[in-house]
């Protein structure tokens, strides 16, 4: 009827359909719902009407949902097929039924009228319909009816039966509102479940939504994860789901989907291959992998074609190109429209079993594991990645050595050595090893493309690796000892036995080296090391001798700290400030006091880091010692009495003159009490006052000290031309004697040496 079309134009807007119908002339369209068990999408009909309303022209599909008309229905059988699902309008009400006729009036209206009249129902039509589209909205859950297979129930009761309600099966949230289309759907996924899984009983478990529209991304998301790229959400969810995962490792082995494919590979005799005809079929129009059991879509067969590809047990074939394990990432960056298109798929050429024990036997490993390898195994793989890497670097780092030169106690050990020339044997090796690199899993091991003989062409680069090694533990062992006795050698003087002793085992070790096997090296190394280290010993012992008489002790140090603080050196700092007094001799004593060092911390532990004193830096080499620290304390402390005896002289001799005595009969009596005691006593007064010192500076001030230096002395004695009699000794002393004191009272000239 009239009513019954319009409604459909208001069912067609809540359940968003195109103008555009799949057959002309009726109300169809294909449509797609959630198998929410597996998260994935059906495809089946939409139509308005009944079953015996339906175009026979549609090819079969999973499913087919109708709107029965509510005002008109047509007579015709419920079959109670599973794949089909009936809605049916029941519970209208007076606003909906004056809404549904006032629309149907207002385009009948429209239809008959022109201008500005036609516009006008034309509009009042619009607003109309968008009543009904608001009342279908709002009594959508219980003005429908939902028949299945006989059972007719509203849309809550559907969500009840299966133990839920209508918001958690359509997952939406607490704040969000289901529309007209999306309840549909919901309802009629949850009455169709039965009959998609009877459909496809065997069919994969997403943990994400896959529809039509996203299942081409998510399988080229797989393929890319399969080649080692990056594994997205959506790329493991579509491996675990078709069972190609075994925690993080892609393991097609344990997958029934990829069972199916391999049996069909095993069916065949050597060399036929398997075609695309012979694993996706079509089933009325539209293409999947055992339609029965699985039901996969080709999306997800390249996926699993490609696992098996990664393993090596199958080769992929499209127009122009064939994807074997190497070629895995070619085949990720291929587009899904090109792989579902597959021409054949076949069984991998054999396994190059003699070059595989060949690379193992090469890398040091036990040549078994390429038997462990065509099973499948991946930890041999993993194995053999390690040591490529290892090698890889080895390689670099030797043809760095070759470069540089491997130094050795000041010797290059590579000298008269053929390893020089063989820096185009490691670059052919180096070449060799980085392609091994890509055979990163059993698959593309299984496409090895070198010979065993081409394997064992690199044994001889592998020597020279194993030669250099050899060098290089030798030196990392020995090198730093050698180097510390190097140090040694300038700590002490070049005169030491010691140094003549460790010249003569530095050229013995050398001389060995020369004539030694590379390879023998590690059974030398022990006794040269012997050698270093009794140089070492014998050093520590001599070293340790000498710094213990270049340095005070514990007690000397005490000494000399007593020495410093002496009486007898106070009393000379303050005769020093007299004019007459030599003071330049105390200054030499005092530094030469100060710069006997002290160190009693020293151990022989010490000196296992450094072959100089850590404490006080001690070179034997460039400091020259006399005589011990004990016996400089004893000479320094007789010199200190020695000279505060001169001292004392030289002021008795000066107060005892006769310009001198003059001199004190001016003091005060108190000042000169003092003096004239010393001269009676002839021992300085200790403590030694200020007051003495004063009043003694007071009488020498009127004499006049003439400094004489040792070395413009001996350059004034100095002859020219051969020896010098007595005679001409004593004018040319007297002539240097008048030239200093020239123009000064003789009587009053007090002559000091310096």
């Amino acid at each position: 009827t009239q009513l019954d079309r319009f409604y459909y134009e208001a069912l067609k807007r809540v359940m968003e359909c195109q103008d555009a119908t799949y057959v002309t002339g009726y109300k169809i369209w294909q449509h797609e719902l959630v198998w929410q068990e597996h998260k994935a999408a059906r495809i089946g009909y939409l139509f308005f009407g009944a079953p015996n309303e339906r175009s026979t022209a549609v090819p079969q599909r999973d499913f087919y949902l109708y709107f029965i008309q509510p005002n008109d229905p047509p007579r015709f059988k419920d079959d109670k097929v599973s794949d089909e699902v009936f809605f049916r309008l029941k519970g209208t009400d007076k606003e909906f039924q004056t809404a549904l006729k006032s629309y149907a009036a207002a385009l009948d209206l429209a239809a008959t009228s022109s201008g500005h009249a036609k516009a006008t129902y034309e509009s009042k039509a619009n607003g109309f319909l968008k009543k009904l589209v608001q009342w279908l909205q709002k009594h959508m859950i219980d003005a429908f009816e939902v028949t299945y297979q006989g059972r007719a129930k509203s849309m809550s009761a559907w969500a009840k039966d299966k133990g839920s309600n209508i918001r958690t099966l359509s997952g939406i949230s607490s704040h969000e509102t289901i529309n007209f289309r999306d309840l549909v759907n919901t309802i009629a996924g949850v009455c169709l479940a039965p009959n998609f899984k009877n459909q496809a009983p065997d069919y994969p478990f997403f943990t994400v939504l896959i529809t039509g529209n996203n299942r081409t991304q998510a399988a080229q998301d797989a393929l890319r994860a399969i080649a080692g790229q990056n594994r997205t959400k959506q790329a493991t969810a579509v491996l675990d789901a078709l069972e190609l995962l075994d925690g993080e490792k892609i393991d097609p082995y344990k997958s029934k989907y990829t069972k199916f494919i391999l049996d069909a590979v095993k069916a065949k005799g050597p060399g036929q291959v398997v075609n695309r005809s012979e694993i996706i079929q079509d089933d009325h129009g539209l293409e999947y992998m055992n339609p029965g059991g699985s039901r996969l879509e080709p999306e997800w067969v390249t996926v699993l074609v490609a696992a098996l590809v990664y393993r090596g047990l199958v080769v992929l074939s499209i127009p122009g190109k064939d994807f074997d394990a190497m070629g895995l990432p070619q085949m990720a960056s291929t587009g899904i429209d090109d792989l579902v298109r597959f021409k054949h798929i076949k069984a991998p050429k054999d396994w190059n079993i003699q070059a595989l024990e060949a690379l193992f036997e090469l890398l040091g490993m036990t040549p078994g594991m390429a038997q462990l390898v065509t099973q499948g195994k991946d930890e041999p793989v993993q194995n053999l990645q390690q040591a490529v890497g290892k090698i890889v670097k080895r390689i670099v780092m030797t043809q760095q050595t070759l470069r540089e030169g491997l130094s050795f106690w000041g010797m290059d050990l590579l000298t008269g050595t053929d390893l020089p020339g063989q820096t185009g044997g490691l670059d052919e090796a180096k070449t060799f090893f980085e392609s091994l690199q890509a055979y990163s899993s059993p698959g593309k091991l299984k496409n090895f493309r070198y010979s065993a003989p081409e394997v064992q062409a690199h044994e001889k680069a592998m020597g020279v690796l194993d030669e250099l090694d050899a060098m290089r533990e030798f030196i990392m062992d020995h090198g730093p000892t050698a180097s510390w006795l190097s140090t040694a050698e300038a700590v002490l003087p070049a005169d030491h036995d010691w140094v003549d002793r460790m010249k003569t085992t530095r050229q013995d070790v050398l001389d060995a080296l020369k004539q030694a096997d590379l390879t023998e090296l590690a059974s030398q190394s022990q006794s040269i090391g012997a050698k270093l280290h009794k140089l070492m010993k014998d050093y520590t012992v001599a070293y340790i001798g000498l710094h213990t008489k270049a340095r005070l002790g514990v007690n000397d140090d005490k000494r000399k700290a007593k020495l410093m603080n002496a009486e007898r050196l106070h009393i000379l700092d303050k005769l020093a400030v007299v004019e007459l007094m030599p003071k330049q001799q105390l200054i030499e004593f005092k530094n030469r006091l100060a710069g006997l060092r002290s160190c009693f911390a020293l151990t022989e532990q010490n000196l296992d880091a450094s072959p100089i004193c850590p404490h006080c830096g001690y070179r034997p080499s460039v400091e020259t010692v006399a005589a011990a620290g004990s016996q400089m304390i004893d000479q320094m402390d007789t010199q200190l009495d020695t000279i505060v005896a001169a001292w004392t002289s030289t002021i008795l001799s000066n107060l005892e003159d006769p310009i001198t005595q003059a001199n004190m009969d001016l003091l005060k009596i108190d000042d000169r009490e003092p003096l004239q005691a010393f001269i009676k006593s002839k021992e300085l007064p200790a403590p030694l006052d200020s007051n003495f010192v004063h009043a003694l500076k007071e009488v020498l001030s009127g004499l006049v000290k003439v400094i004489v230096r040792v070395q413009e002395l001996q350059q004034a004695l100095q002859v020219e031309g051969g020896p010098a009699s007595p005679t001409e000794m004593k004018k040319r002393f007297e002539e240097y004697i008048d030239l200093l004191t020239k123009g000064k009272d003789p009587a009053k000239v007090r002559i000091v040496m310096e």
